[in-house]
């Protein structure tokens, strides 16, 4: 993926998204009262995040496909 990922909230479920195309989800975390959907959502975009804006991965974004218009 050469894009940065964000979190989108629905009723039924937290999706982890492109940054550039909230339709092309890449993870759902459904909600439930004993599962923290939210924050495993938030930490998964997070954590990739990091490693995205990271410079010594910018030659493995060079050569990854661009993200989608």
């Amino acid at each position: 993926m050469n894009d940065r990922l964000q979190v989108r909230e629905e009723d039924e479920a937290y999706f982890v998204v492109l940054e550039h195309d909230e339709s092309d989800w890449v993870v759902k975390f459904g909600k439930s009262p004993d599962f923290a959907a939210k924050e495993w959502a938030t930490n998964m975009a997070e954590s990739y995040n990091e490693r995205y804006d990271d410079p010594r991965m910018d030659a493995v974004k060079r050569n990854a496909p661009p993200p989608p218009p």
